[in-house]
């Protein structure tokens, strides 16, 4: 088997765990989780599942990944805005998106006690969100401004309480808040 056809073929090993992991953590929890379970759901080893996630927590953040690599895209995003109202539509507009587009992982997160317990201390959004602070606000973002930057990432939380709003729906709902959060001075 040649290296591309391996490298592949672990590529889709890994998101078939990360997939099962995510559904059986929004069925069992976080904790009733086991990396057994994992494994016997797709019909591998527990060793298998190993040699791709050292660990539950390792698993739980590279399922978390890609919402970081979303929030740094907005903070980029923003940075590229010339003006703090401009700066303030792309975050808006931003999580809107990336909330919609994670609805399934966000939610699960957001429902598990344990798990956003667990994500909270091993996180680099609290670091994350004080960068996106800077960049719409200044190095010396005030408190209300610090405190509403944060509360973007609650109300993406909320996602799961929206369930009957379809994605179009959705994220002009999440943009009007999140707009209607942020402070403009």
């Amino acid at each position: 088997m040649s290296p591309g056809v391996r490298a592949e073929q672990a590529r889709r090993t890994r998101a078939g765990i990360q997939h099962v992991a995510l559904t059986l953590f929004a069925a069992r929890g976080y904790d009733a989780t086991s990396l057994q379970d994992i494994a016997d759901e797709l019909g591998l080893t527990k060793a298998a599942v190993y040699y791709h996630f050292p660990s539950k927590l390792e698993l739980l953040q590279s399922i978390c990944e890609p919402v970081y690599e979303g929030v740094t895209a907005i903070i980029e995003q923003a940075a590229a805005q010339t003006t703090r109202s401009g700066r303030i539509d792309a975050v808006a507009e931003g999580f809107a998106d990336l909330t919609v587009s994670r609805r399934a992982t966000i939610s699960v997160l957001a429902a598990d006690p344990v798990m956003h317990g667990r994500m909270k201390a091993a996180s680099q959004m609290s670091d994350l969100l004080d960068r996106l602070a800077r960049v719409v606000y200044g190095d010396c973002p005030s408190p209300d401004q610090l405190f509403a930057v944060r509360a973007i990432a609650v109300l993406s939380d909320t996602i799961s309480t929206l369930p009957a709003l379809d994605d179009v729906e959705a994220r002009e709902v999440l943009s009007r808040a999140v707009k209607r959060l942020l402070p403009r001075r």
